[in-house]
């Protein structure tokens, strides 16, 4: 509730009922009349004559019951017009607030300083609270260029592989574009489940992690604000249609769309896992390791995607069940980006 509103409740409703409860009391505490002066109890008092009853008495409360309608007539046209507007207003400053907190809990929490002012440990205090450390993994929330902000990083602390125990650097993916990737289900899905076999946790209550629903909700409006997310994956004019076999445009699209999870050269997860060689969380594609697949099982696979092992649909049109990907690639896109993959 802003200012004006309070005002505006003070004004209209406050201030005259409290000139009324005034005057009652006023007049409810005035000694007048002969009866109250020689102390008889109101209940014993002889009652009004009709002609004052019915004259002066009624009109007086006639008149005060007109003036009431009145001002209800009014009060009530006045306080509901603008309540669209105090809808709206409401809506936003809960968006402004989500986004807010989203930010908070996405970052790592600060260390607590004893000697602040009240003031900012209040801030402080609601920062270590909300603060669940993604961006230890996936990238800065603050950074001088918007571009930068959740842009992923190396998994913090370093990931061990379950299967030959072996550390290695894991390439957390940046956030700040996965819109441009998955629809808000397998977003959310992502949070709460977590991604087995990599370093990515559940955070969700449900699964055993300190996030709730509002949470969750709270950290995916924030990443909505950002600038990638609110834009399509940039791919040249001359790779909207690109001939077939064209692996200049393939690579293009690849280093766009799928680099991220597959790595710029398709290395995946046969990567050294050192810091100039991390893991991606995406199969190898180099080297032959997508011919396992015919040509046809590829394309079937870049088109409908493998939803839930967190392959996403490419296609304009993916099976039936798998929505429709935000940015779809064309029949031509895909063909060229399945010849420039198989070619690796």
């Amino acid at each position: 509730m802003d200012t004006g509103e309070v005002i505006l409740i003070a004004l209209v409703v406050l201030a005259p009922a409290a000139l009324l409860w005034g005057l009652f009391l006023a007049r409810a505490g005035r000694a007048t009349g002969r009866h109250v002066r020689i102390g008889i109890p109101r209940a014993l008092r002889p009652g009004r004559p009709d002609e004052v009853l019915e004259g002066p008495r009624i009109e007086t409360l006639m008149v005060g019951g007109l003036l009431t309608t009145i001002a209800l007539a009014v009060f009530i046209p006045l306080y509901w017009l603008p309540e669209s507007q105090r809808q709206t207003h409401f809506q936003e400053r809960f968006s402004e607030e989500a986004v807010e907190r989203g930010k908070l809990i996405f970052s790592v929490p600060p260390e607590l300083e004893e000697d602040a002012d009240p003031a900012a440990f209040k801030d402080e205090e609601k920062a270590i609270s909300l603060g669940q450390g993604c961006a230890n993994c996936h990238g800065s929330p603050e950074a001088s260029d918007p571009e930068l902000v959740a842009a992923g990083g190396l998994a913090n602390p370093a990931y061990t592989d379950p299967q030959t125990g072996k550390t290695v650097a894991y390439r957390a993916p940046p956030l700040n574009d996965v819109f441009q990737r998955w629809d808000e289900e397998i977003v959310r899905f992502t949070i709460e489940r977590g991604r087995p076999g990599t370093p990515m946790p559940a955070w969700g209550v449900e699964y055993g992690g300190s996030m709730t629903d509002q949470m969750i909700d709270d950290v995916i409006a924030w990443l909505r604000t950002l600038p990638g997310n609110q834009r399509p994956p940039e791919v040249s004019e001359s790779c909207q249609d690109p001939p077939p076999g064209d692996t200049q445009c393939g690579q293009e699209i690849f280093e766009a769309r799928c680099a991220v999870c597959h790595g710029d050269q398709g290395q995946g997860k046969d990567a050294k896992g050192t810091q100039n060689d991390p893991w991606y969380q995406g199969m190898a594609l180099g080297g032959g390791d997508v011919r396992h697949l015919d040509r046809a099982q590829h394309v079937t696979t870049v088109v409908n995607g493998r939803r839930f092992a967190f392959m996403p649909a490419f296609g304009e049109a993916p099976a039936q069940g798998i929505p429709i990907p935000p940015y779809p690639l064309t029949d031509s896109q895909i063909d060229a980006v399945v010849e420039y993959e198989r070619g690796l």
